[in-house]
């Protein structure tokens, strides 16, 4: 029980920020708490902790420490519960990274959600389309939208995910019609990112509304060169370009799904299938997964079916 309490006290000095806290919160003296960290270093041959005058920092070995200490804290807590049949109550940090507007439009409903019914859970959520180091940037969970390449993730599916070309009810009314990607050719192409000459692929792998699509043209990829009149790096002012009249836009049914709804935007050559891809939840296979966690992965996997 000795080293389980010393990892309590070391988490607790590095989630207050101060030995003084720590000892507070423990009900023992600030030099008590000074001379644990000291044989807890001494037992582990190496700094956790490099301390000034002023201030301290974690070293890569308290971090470590810390990381993996927290894992273990957390399910011999919940060990315990088990034992006694209580029930664990979801509480502590869960660090989740997601795609910027994946996050914003598909998945900010469903934390707010959870975060509504376990507000003792500490939701960190960073917004970025950064492909993070889950280990190293110290996340819990990350979503991902592609096929995953880091065999060190355990990965669950929420659901998939594929682009849409659309453009609105007025520019369409004043534009030649498009039923097959050659037609975008004469029209005017707000594309993602700085390309002003994009490549836009169509696969046919969806059955056609006037026919069935002939076996050989099934998964048949129609591409297109096209000469981009508006560029964006920003997927909202593509749609608000899109919805505004300005031309036609391919980007992600997450993205454009609230504004096609809403009839804002029509989509078009829905007989093609673009840019399919699954989404993701991953986390580190080494790394114990506490129970808010899994309870979260749980939930939002739920939600999505």
């Amino acid at each position: 029980m000795g080293q389980i309490e010393d990892l309590r006290h070391f988490v607790q000095i590095v989630e207050l920020g101060s030995i003084g806290k720590a000892a507070d919160q423990a009900g023992i003296a600030k030099s008590a708490m000074s001379r644990k960290l000291k044989l807890l270093e001494d037992r582990m041959q190496t700094a956790l902790i490099t301390r000034t005058t002023r201030q301290w920092s974690l070293t890569d070995a308290g971090r470590e420490y810390y990381d993996r200490g927290l894992g273990i804290l957390n399910g011999f807590d919940e060990f315990e519960a088990n034992i006694r049949n209580e029930p664990a109550e979801l509480s502590g940090e869960i660090r989740l990274s997601v795609p910027l507007y994946f996050g914003k439009f598909s998945l900010s409903s469903h934390l707010l959600e959870f975060s509504k019914f376990h507000p003792d859970v500490h939701l960190t959520v960073d917004f970025n389309d950064k492909l993070i180091d889950v280990i190293n940037d110290h996340f819990d969970l990350v979503i991902r939208i592609s096929e995953l390449q880091d065999s060190t993730l355990v990965a669950r599916k929420l659901c998939e995910t594929r682009h849409v070309c659309c453009a609105s009810p007025d520019y369409l009314n004043n534009h030649s019609p498009i039923n097959n990607p050659i037609d975008l050719k004469s029209h005017r192409i707000i594309q993602y990112g700085v390309n002003r000459k994009p490549k836009w692929s169509f696969t046919s792998s969806i059955q056609s509304k006037e026919k069935t699509l002939k076996k050989n043209d099934k998964n048949k990829v129609n591409s297109v060169t096209l000469s981009a009149s508006m560029n964006s790096l920003d997927g909202e002012f593509l749609i608000k370009a899109a919805e505004d009249g300005q031309g036609v836009v391919l980007v992600p049914d997450f993205l454009a799904n609230t504004s096609i709804n809403n009839g804002r935007l029509i989509p078009l050559l829905t007989q093609y299938d673009v840019n399919v891809r699954g989404v993701h939840l991953a986390y580190p296979s080494n790394r114990y997964l506490p129970h808010r966690t899994r309870f979260l992965i749980d939930f939002l996997i739920q939600k999505f079916r």
